[in-house]
């Protein structure tokens, strides 16, 4: 088979690092080690140790119903509609939701039903979309419902439309307010939120892991679901599961690494988190972006593995590519930059991790700060950065006065490492213009009012800033450059970074104690504000609101 011919292939490269490895085979067997006790994925953070006797991961490998190897696959989670499992949204406009689900087999014509009442859903959108690939233990399947409010409707979107995935439970979600509509709302954001418990962020950490959460804390997966009608909607722009941390994890327990274990603690961790976060994502809008954990199986590296080991499956953004239906163009780069519209508000979602033109590069691309060899997403070199200039430029400031940009990588925050590329790239594009003559003009240059990053974890609030770190000044009435908000410290598995002392000038406030998500709140076409939330007991850490006039 395709698979084990590529894992075969690799167990050169794979004993040159140091890497056990192990024949692989259709039906594979797993030495079960220790007896676990924890709860696996429930996002308690209690989760109990697995045995580490060479094996962290609990599973069975097999083929799946339709003979297709999946390794990880586990056979107790059923097949068909009846197991449609992981439901995502993302918003399609004000009048559609893309509706995504797992099953463990290939749908010849995945399906949902909707309505506006729970008793009678009298549409059904159908599609052919039910993707896998070589590592993965389920299909991801894709469908857009549309037509859900007319025009005249919009305006009330507190009204619900309900939803059935086959014949599993009915939920409901609210579709997006229209560009145009004034009506106050708020906005979760979170970045590098991996899976809590035995697999992720919990209390019970290894001795070499610092801030493990505190008895009776709720973790940030927790806060989103306990305060969920505060909120319209989530953004998430990158580092979305952390399953590439399988092998710190395996080399923490003191194990021994196998092929096997690259497969299968990905998938293990991946499945862990989307269980989790499915509370979230079946009943709101979960917008994403790309981020360098999504690259393939172990970015960055670790101890004397590098990316030479992944298999087929688990490079390239692969599963990333797969799982997501974001509202872009068209594949593959609908889910790595797009743009839409809630309300007031326009949002653009772009990509630090592939496709800035020469002389720069993505971060997770051949000559990236990385050192990954992931491919460029794009049909030529310029395409997001055209994408970008095109998207400024159409924005109508009379229906969404507010443009908030979000992407992985800072290069600012109160930090070290910071991405010189993004700057050199993205800092032009969101204050375009030559800025002396336009401000001698009594124009404003900002043409994004809001930047948001995470990648560093930990909190950052800048002053508007511009030219390389020059604050513009040192309050948030009438700014003419964007604020930069850095948030990385929702929460996973390594906890937080801490904080580069002493802060750069354009620092207004940061912080590495806690962990947060963050709250944007629009008030009207002048007013908004910023909130860093404790993740958990919800106080607001840090707050900012910006004022300006109408435009």
């Amino acid at each position: 088979m395709a698979l084990t011919r590529s894992l075969v292939s690799l167990l050169a490269v794979l004993a040159t690092a140091g890497f056990a490895v192990a024949a692989p085979s259709s039906n594979l067997p797993r030495n079960q080690g220790g007896n676990g006790q924890g709860n696996n994925g429930n996002g308690n953070g209690n989760g109990g140790n697995s045995g580490s006797s060479g094996n962290t991961w609990s599973s069975q490998w097999q083929p799946d119903a339709n003979g297709v190897v999946h390794y990880g696959y586990n056979a107790s989670f059923g097949s068909g509609f009846n197991n449609a499992t992981q439901i995502r949204l993302a918003y399609r406009g004000c009048d559609g939701m893309s509706v995504s689900f797992a099953t463990n087999s290939r749908q010849d014509q995945p399906q949902v039903k909707y309505g506006t009442s729970n008793t009678s859903l009298s549409s059904t959108a159908t599609s052919s979309v039910s993707i896998t690939y070589e590592t993965s233990p389920k299909w991801e399947n894709h469908v857009v419902l549309e037509g859900l409010q007319s025009d005249t409707t919009c305006k009330l979107p507190q009204a619900s439309d309900y939803y059935q995935v086959s014949d599993g439970p009915i939920l409901s979600f609210k579709t997006a307010r229209c560009a145009g509509d004034m009506t106050p709302y708020s906005v979760a954001v979170v970045v590098d939120l991996g899976t809590m418990g035995q697999y992720g962020l919990r209390q019970n950490m290894p001795s070499d892991i610092a801030n493990a959460l505190k008895a009776g804390e709720l973790n940030t997966i927790q806060r989103l679901v306990a305060q969920s009608n505060d909120f319209d909607f989530v953004i998430h722009p990158g580092d979305i599961a952390y399953a590439d941390y399988w092998a710190k994890e395996q080399i923490t327990l003191g194990s021994n690494l196998t092929i096997q274990d690259q497969i299968l603690g990905y998938n293990v961790i991946n499945e862990a988190f989307f269980d989790e976060i499915s509370d979230v994502t079946k009943h709101k809008a979960y917008m994403v972006g790309v981020g360098n954990h999504e690259a393939n199986c172990i970015n960055g590296g670790y101890k004397q593995y590098t990316e030479a080991i992944c298999v087929a499956g688990l490079t390239n953004f692969t599963e990333y590519k797969a799982r997501w239906n974001m509202p872009g163009d068209g594949s593959p780069t609908n889910n790595f930059w797009y743009s839409f519209d809630v309300g007031m508000t326009h949002y653009l979602i772009f990509d630090t991790e592939t496709d800035l033109p020469a002389p720069y590069h993505g971060a997770d691309v051949v000559g990236g700060t990385e050192s990954m060899d992931e491919a460029n997403v794009g049909s030529y070199s310029n395409a997001q950065v055209d994408f970008i200039k095109q998207d400024l430029a159409s924005v109508d400031r009379s229906k969404t006065p507010w443009v908030v940009a979000l992407g992985h990588r800072p290069w600012y925050a109160a930090a070290s490492g910071l991405f010189s590329d993004g700057l050199s790239v993205f800092e032009p594009l969101f204050t375009a213009g030559n800025l002396l003559l336009l401000l001698l003009l009594l124009l404003t240059p900002r043409q994004v009012d809001i930047v948001m990053h995470g990648h560093v974890h930990l909190l950052t609030r800048t002053y508007p800033v511009w030219e390389n770190g020059t604050v513009q000044q040192m309050n948030y009435t009438e700014p003419k450059a964007p604020v930069y908000l850095i948030n990385g410290a929702a929460g996973h598995y390594d906890g937080l970074d801490t904080v580069a002392t002493p802060y750069p000038g354009y620092v207004a406030f940061a912080n590495d104690t806690m962990y947060s998500y963050s709250k944007l709140t629009f008030h009207n076409s002048t007013h908004m504000t910023h909130a860093f939330m404790a993740s958990g007991d919800n106080h607001v850490i840090d707050e900012v609101t910006i004022q300006k006039t109408k435009e």
